[in-house]
């Protein structure tokens, strides 16, 4: 037989049940304190009903027989005041605790809709959705908001900088090249714009003026490490210039110095990688790559517009199914390919030749940081012996040191992994996108590089090199 469920009392039913035994306790006390036992006589207790009546009551004992050399005395019999004031406090204590057993039966059906009306609150109350792992990762994006207002709308930061942060939130200007060539076209604009205050110097009051707008930038969407690399570039040579220039000649001064950074660091950097990349590709060859890189399309395509006779095959992956993007860009060039999704990397790789692959950041370790799922196809073309070439500029090159996905990463829109009408009211179901994974740099077979083709563990003697 199954024992029958126990009912399990509330807090505020066990702390009334507490409540009045602690008074029925004291109520005891005093009656025995208040009465006066009458010689030769004791008081016991009556048990009618343990659960309503006072355990007190009187009863009259005779004392034990005197010595048989003493003579009997006759027994005294108790006054009849101490017996009615004993019974009173009997009645009163009957009382008392009866109303204190009335209050608990209905203290108990309030605490139960007390209960019902917290479930009630925690079902239909805001389901914060959050993966512990990655919690430092989320941003409070309503305080972000309007902060964000309040600068755009004190005039702080320069309208090329606010349409530059819609365009990166909205994934409008998406990759490593292409965010770090906006930014740097958005700050060529803000520094023709500027106007130097009275009395105040041009390096550190333009300092203090692009303040909000990378605040604003970063608000939008954290910055690359392209973006990082080419920020700090530009603000130690604005931190160079003399006290007493002029804000033309620094305005010239600083537009020759951003032209530069372009022109050397992206597009001679991807033209001498390009280079060297298609040394690399013989006849016949199948070329996997994976997602969409500006570096990777300007390889394959100037390889076949050298008569360089290859095919490609796209691997792509949810959700943001950036190879969809490179597919119609290589088809237009008329370059055969063939497109597959991540989950089938392990049957194409049979076909494959080469893995050429681009890159977000390089660490100092000699660990690729690049789009989510490049590690997993870098680990497959290691199974099957494919060599791995990741094609990437110097000035992505970083001093920092990491070994996971997990303590540095970025988090996509969770809209874009599911709509959000299945996930916002399901408490159970939390969407992740993650856009940057790690690669070990044993995966790795080499770096294509502006300098040379160089292994992965080069990386900080290339940061000692290389100029400031």
């Amino acid at each position: 037989m199954d024992k029958p469920p126990i009912e399990e009392k509330t807090r505020e039913e066990v702390e009334a049940e507490r409540k009045a035994k602690r008074a029925a306790k004291q109520e005891r006390k005093k009656a025995a304190l208040e009465k006066q036992k009458p010689d030769g006589l004791e008081i016991q207790k009556k048990s009618k009903d343990p659960s309503t009546e006072s355990p007190i009551a009187v009863d009259l004992v005779k004392v034990s027989k005197p010595k048989p050399d003493v003579p009997k005395a006759a027994p005294k019999k108790p006054s009849t005041q101490k017996i009615e004031t004993t019974k009173k406090v009997i009645k009163s204590n009957k009382n008392k605790e009866n109303i204190i057993v009335k209050k608990v039966e209905e203290v108990k059906p309030t605490a139960k809709k007390v209960n019902l009306v917290n479930l009630m609150k925690k079902s239909t109350g805001p389901v914060t959705h959050k993966v512990k792992l990655f919690n430092h990762l989320y941003i409070d994006s309503s305080s972000l908001v309007t902060e964000n207002k309040l600068k755009i709308n004190s005039g702080r930061v320069h309208p090329s900088f606010i349409k530059l942060g819609v365009q990166m939130q909205t994934s409008v200007v998406a990759g490593s090249n292409a965010r770090c060539l906006a930014f740097l076209y958005a700050l060529k604009q803000t520094i023709s714009d500027f106007v130097t205050p009275e009395h105040k110097n041009f390096s550190r009051s333009f300092e203090e003026h692009l303040g909000p707008a990378i605040d604003h930038l970063i608000a939008c969407r954290p910055f690359s490490v392209s973006m990082n690399n080419a920020h700090k570039s530009i603000m130690s040579h604005i931190k160079k210039l003399p006290h007493n220039i002029s804000d033309c000649h620094a305005k010239e001064a600083l537009e020759t110095i951003i032209n530069t950074y372009i022109y050397v660091q992206i597009h001679m950097a991807g033209k001498a990688i390009c280079i060297a990349a298609q040394n690399k590709i013989a006849k016949g060859d199948v070329i996997l790559t994976y997602g969409y890189s500006s570096l990777i399309e300007r390889i394959l395509t100037d390889a076949h517009s050298n008569n360089k006779q290859f095919s490609v095959i796209v691997v792509d992956s949810a959700p943001w199914y950036e190879g969809r993007q490179l597919l119609h860009r290589l088809v237009r060039n008329n370059i055969h390919c063939t497109y597959v999704l991540l989950s089938a990397t392990s049957f194409i790789m049979t076909r494959a030749t080469k893995v050429l692959l681009g890159a977000h950041a390089l660490l100092a370790n000699g660990y690729v940081m690049g789009r989510a799922g490049s590690s997993q196809i870098a680990l497959v073309a290691k199974h099957f012996n494919v060599p791995v070439l990741v094609c990437c500029e110097t000035y992505k090159f970083t001093e920092r040191v990491q070994t996971d996905s997990i303590v540095f990463n970025e988090l996509g829109n969770e809209n874009d992994v599911m709509p959000r009408e299945q996930w916002l009211n399901n408490r159970y179901l939390t969407p992740l996108g993650l856009r940057y994974d790690v690669t070990t740099s044993d995966l790795i077979t080499a770096v294509v590089t502006e300098i040379a083709i160089l292994p992965c563990t080069s990386v900080p003697v290339v940061l000692r090199v290389r100029p400031n």
